[in-house]
């Protein structure tokens, strides 16, 4: 055999061990290893009528973690590390597609509750968080442990329909409704349909509606309900450069003393987003709430907040060079009233930044 030849045989066997044991090793850790992802929120504020420093603020870093937990479950976990330094499971949840268009949810969830509601702050599609989402779910959507079953019905378009029942706890800042009962048949239950049409080849429309319900600290029922239509554009052509969604959205807050029915903080937002660009996004929102809290409406003695309504406009424009990353400024107006002739007024400029690295799953449509 002439040398040449050899010598590139040799050089081939040698090659062979140096590369199996590294593809291996990356398999296995491919393997054993969940997706992860993280999202960090940064943003900044200047508002004459609020007793605040101006500044940049550190919101949240969240972390995402997905895998498959076996043929059966699959484990989705969202921690979220605050800007004050605490550290909060957002959600942690399994889920199992296994039955026929039924899909089991369990663990601590974001219940399906709205349209607002099932989305992280940095899918908001503006800075601040509606009014009324505060006042009747909590500012970012209905969070609780609990079990929630989904079933894709057989009809000609796409029809949801989601039934949980949930943990019963005490209301909170974060969570407005008091489903804190001590009696043992106190399990808060809820509902939402969700239903989704195509009005031509580049437009849909989506039409939903919410429902929760459970005993209170008082022995009395508490509960919320909601409706949201969205209309959205996606272009055949140019679907990157173009398109737009309009949206709109009620939630009230209620519960029933003695067989009368108590309509408590209640209220609406709407709101359009035009796409201008492959990068560019702008949009206007409109809200409106009623008997309910805000920052700017506190006592002037005390600085308590009170109760009263709350009339509020937002435009903002947005840079979106990938899907990964954002920066969006935004501007607000707001007019109070707490119905005895206090009536203050707020203003605000805002900017915000997003920033996504790892694996992230799809937002909802």
């Amino acid at each position: 055999m002439k040398p040449r030849v050899l010598i590139a045989v040799f050089v081939s066997l040698a090659c062979i061990p140096a590369l199996s044991p590294a593809q291996t090793r990356s398999m296995f850790s491919n393997l054993a290893n969940p997706s992860i992802g993280l999202n960090a929120l940064v943003s900044a504020q200047a508002a004459p009528n609020l007793n605040q420093p101006y500044g940049i603020n550190f919101d949240d870093a969240e972390m995402s973690l997905i895998s498959v937990v076996d043929p059966t479950w699959t484990l989705v976990s969202n921690i979220v590390f605050a800007g004050t330094g605490e550290v909060d499971p957002e959600e942690v949840w399994v889920r199992t597609n296994s039955i026929p268009n039924i899909s089991l949810k369990l663990g601590k969830i974001r219940g399906m509750f709205g349209k607002q509601g099932m989305l992280h702050t940095h899918a908001y599609p503006f800075i601040q968080a509606p009014v009324i989402m505060a006042n009747t779910i909590g500012e970012e959507g209905f969070k609780d442990s609990g079990l929630e079953a989904a079933w894709l019905t057989p009809v000609p378009w796409y029809m949801e329909l989601t039934g949980g029942v949930y943990k019963a706890v005490d209301a909170t800042d974060e969570n407005p409704l008091d489903f804190g009962s001590n009696n043992h048949n106190n399990i808060p239950y809820g509902g939402h349909l969700k239903n989704q049409f195509d009005l031509n080849e580049s437009t849909t429309m989506e039409f939903g509606v919410s429902g929760l319900q459970g005993r209170g600290a008082d022995g009395h029922r508490h509960g919320a309900i909601g409706a949201d239509l969205t209309f959205r554009n996606v272009p055949l052509r140019r679907s990157n450069q173009r398109g737009w969604i309009l949206s709109g959205e009620y939630l009230e807050r209620n519960s029933s003393v003695g067989g009368t029915y108590h309509r408590q903080a209640h209220g609406g937002f709407a709101s359009f987003q035009y796409r201008l660009s492959q990068v560019w996004w702008t949009g206007v929102q409109v809200e409106k709430a009623l008997d309910s809290y805000t920052d700017v409406l506190v006592d002037p003695a005390t600085g308590d907040p009170i109760a009263g309504n709350v009339k509020r406009a937002s435009a903002n424009i947005k840079w979106a060079p990938t899907e990964f990353s954002y920066i969006r400024l935004e501007y607000s107006y707001a007019q109070a009233d707490d119905g005895n002739g206090f009536k203050p007024h707020d203003q605000r400029i805002m900017a915000q930044a997003s920033y996504t690295i790892g694996y992230h799953p799809a937002h909802a449509y």
